[in-house]
């Protein structure tokens, strides 16, 4: 599967590049849905909606979503086939798009990040609350509740626009939650759920495996920069050092990207 980071903003984009560079799993992209030539997306796409617990398709990218699909058609189509009713933020739900598929896009992974748009969410005295565990969660449920089938996975920035998340954090959030995915083959799940704790700010040993500390000198974690990680502060470099854990070389694809 490979990702395609979407969204209007250039400096997001720009973010997103500084963030992931040289990830052979992503390509950026300036623009919208429209955009995005159907030779690039294959037969089986499927774009996140970061979007409010009622999905209603009404503002942000979600609107985007709306018009590229259908209108307000489309959003009753959607509302149904999610359920009309109250999805918790986070909760994730797959909609196959079934006769409103559009240029290989033929599903919707549906991740509320907020309740309703009445307020912005993120606030400075609480970062990691507000910020980077809401864009984390979002990505990482994307990437692993994504049908099986699915090619290509276009992800918008993710509480940016009325949520108010700095693209900084933003960015910072979704890079770890993507190496860290695409690190499967070489690192195991337990370690992953170690860094994961440690991301989050949930350092807990009770959870940690008997051999992480053996597994984290073999890929050339430090344990004293693991230990002390605060995402506020410190590169994610200090939890995946390793350029083969980011998987950055050997790109066969064609990048998409315009110019930032």
């Amino acid at each position: 599967m490979k990702v395609i980071l979407l969204d209007k903003n250039r400096a997001l984009v720009s973010a997103w590049k500084k963030t992931l560079d040289g990830f052979k799993h992503v390509s950026f992209h300036i623009g919208t849905l429209e955009d995005l030539p159907q030779k690039v997306l294959g037969t089986n796409a499927a774009v996140v909606s970061p979007g409010n617990s009622f999905g209603f398709l009404g503002g942000g990218f979600d609107l985007a979503i709306q018009s590229f699909f259908g209108g307000k058609q489309f959003e009753k189509f959607f509302r149904k086939r999610i359920g009309e009713f109250y999805k918790p933020v986070g909760e994730t739900t797959i909609v196959d798009l079934d006769h409103w598929a559009r240029n290989g896009i033929r599903y919707i992974v549906h991740i509320p990040t907020v309740v309703a748009p009445t307020r912005k969410v993120f606030d400075t005295e609480h970062p990691v609350e507000t910020g980077y565990q809401l864009v984390f969660n979002a990505m990482w449920s994307a990437l692993v509740r994504a049908p099986k089938n699915v090619e290509t996975l276009i992800v918008p920035g993710l509480g940016t626009g009325y949520l108010g998340i700095p693209k900084a954090v933003c960015s910072k959030a979704m890079a770890f939650a993507l190496n860290l995915f695409f690190a499967n083959e070489t690192m195991s799940v337990e370690l992953r759920n170690v860094l994961i704790m440690h991301f989050l700010g949930f350092r807990y040993e009770g959870f940690f495996p008997a051999d992480y500390k053996e597994e984290c000198a073999k890929l050339g974690i430090e344990l004293d920069k693991l230990k002390h990680f605060n995402v506020c502060k410190h590169p994610i470099a200090h939890l995946l050092p390793n350029e083969h854990l980011a998987a950055q070389e050997g790109d066969t694809s064609e990048p998409i990207h315009k110019p930032v």
